[in-house]
Order: C-alpha cells, then structure tokens, then sequence
C-alpha cells in the first residue's frame, strides 16, 4: 500500500474538525487529513509540515512525499514540504533549522467550496528554547485546493536564511525539464551538471544548486504535465536530485524513487530575511498545473 492511501485511511478513526478536515495520528505525529471536492492532501503538525498535495483532477500527488520516510518525534520527514528556519542547509545544527521537527500549533482551519484554509504557528518555547534562546514567531499559511499555495511569516530580532523545500512528483526524471531557472547559480557539487540550454535544466546525474536570479515563474515539466511554480519575495530557488547513488544511500528514501521526483525550493538564502521584532517578513509560493 502507498504511504498516501495509508495517511489517508488513518483519517477513518480521526476527529473531524469540518467536513473535509480530520486530526488523526500517523506514526508518532499528529496529522491533518483533507479529503475535498478540489483535492487531497495531509499536513503534519510536526514542522506545519505539507506531507502531499494532489489535486483531484489528478492521478497522482503533485507534491511528494516518500514511501520510506520515518513519522517519529524531532525526525525530519522526507518529502512535502520541509519548513527551512531559521537557517538552510548546514550553517546549524540540526540542518535545515529547528522548525521542521518540532510542533506548531493549529491556530485555524477553515474551508468552502474553493478548498481547505490552514493556519500553523509556532513561538519561541521550551521545546525549541535548547536551538535558540531569543524570541521569535513564524506562521505558515496554506491553501489547499485546485491550486497549492504556502506563505511563510516571521518576525524576530535577528536575521534568518530559510527555504520551502517543495517536492515535485514526476513521472520520470529522465523526462524533466525545469525553465525559468535564469542564468546564474552557485553550484553545491564537486561534479557539475551543466545546463544544455541557458536557464533550462534536465537531469542525468545529482544536482544541487542555488539559483540566484530566477524567474518568479518556473515550470517543471515531466511529458505528462506541467507544473507551474510562482514565488513571491524570494532570492533564490534550489534544485535537487540525489539521483543513484546518493538515493541508495539514504535510509528514508527508496533507492528508485530519484525517478518520481525532483526539489524546486522558494528560499531566502544568499539574501537573509532580516527581521524585525515588529513586523513580519513573507514569502512562499503558488503551485498550479496548465
């Protein structure tokens, strides 16, 4: 059985809080199951983490998650969409931030005949007090329905680096290609992968790299569909692919699973989010299919 029909059997002994949004438990986490006329989707409380995202126009998820991902306490789920904060990558410990494995707090659900309105929240205390004693407040915002879009707020008195690390299901990889990446990048890899065509990327080996100059609109087509991404207020969109080895390598992916998906991440990386205790700093993102 796939771990989407599994999240989404675990509703059946949920609580419902509407008609098409149910709390139940997945693994060790409290999790949200939407099942509504424009989609399915689920969202764990642990990061305000999108675990999958497929609208029901669809066969299968646009947004992806793996079949091999661990649901455990203060363990970072693989796939969706990781909340990077308040720092990306390895400048701290753990990496990608300490805010996609602790636990936000539901502060609103709401729907209608457009789709599911979400609202997640998370504030400085004792579970996050060990990672950063100063505080702070973030929300993630998301709608759910024929179309995908997240936005992240926060306010604080330092300055943060922080991406929505979006997962894309595709039907090949060997079929992909990204466009409005734009020119410049800086490249994560000892072994680069060049793009054949200026600001297009296709992949046959990993890829990891930080576009700086990208368009706000990207597509991700894979010959069956295409994927349009809109960021608002980003600096920088990652690319990612583990693609064999590294896959093979990771306990909570499948070694084949390279193929079923590709990373395009709205980030704030190489310009910081420079925060103010009193007002909030957004970004994020739309995802829709054309």
């Amino acid at each position: 059985m796939s771990i989407y029909k599994e999240i989404l059997e675990s509703s059946l002994s949920g609580v419902s809080l509407s008609s098409s949004i149910k709390q139940s438990i997945y693994g060790e986490l409290p999790i949200l199951v939407i099942n509504h006329k424009t989609c399915c989707a689920a969202v764990a409380l642990q990061g305000a983490h999108l675990l999958f995202w497929q609208p029901s126009t669809e066969q299968t998820p646009v947004v992806w998650l793996s079949n091999k991902t661990n649901f455990k306490k203060a363990v970072a789920i693989r796939g969706g969409v990781p909340v990077c904060w308040p720092w990306f990558g390895q400048l701290g410990n753990p990496s990608h931030g300490f805010a996609r494995i602790v636990e936000w707090k539901l502060d609103s659900c709401e729907e209608d005949e457009n789709g599911v309105d979400l609202v997640l929240s998370l504030t400085n205390n004792q579970q996050t007090e060990s990672y950063c004693n100063k505080p702070f407040s973030v929300s993630l915002n998301l709608h759910l329905g024929k179309t995908c879009e997240v936005s992240l707020s926060c306010s604080a008195d330092f300055d943060v680096t922080s991406a929505l690390h979006t997962y894309f299901g595709v039907d090949n990889i060997d079929s992909v290609i990204v466009k409005g990446l734009g020119e410049v990048y800086q490249e994560r890899l000892a072994d680069e992968n060049k793009p054949a065509t200026v600001g297009e990327l296709t992949f046959n080996q990993e890829v990891d790299r930080i576009y700086t100059n990208a368009n706000n609109q990207i597509t991700v087509t894979d010959g069956t569909r295409t994927i349009q991404l809109t960021n608002t207020n980003v600096s920088d969109v990652v690319t990612w692919n583990p693609w064999i080895n590294k896959a093979k390598s990771m306990a909570d992916f499948g070694d084949d699973e390279y193929k079923s998906m590709v990373c395009v991440e709205a980030g704030c990386i190489t310009k910081p989010l420079k925060l103010s205790p009193n007002k909030k700093s957004t970004y994020g993102f739309k995802i829709e299919l054309i």
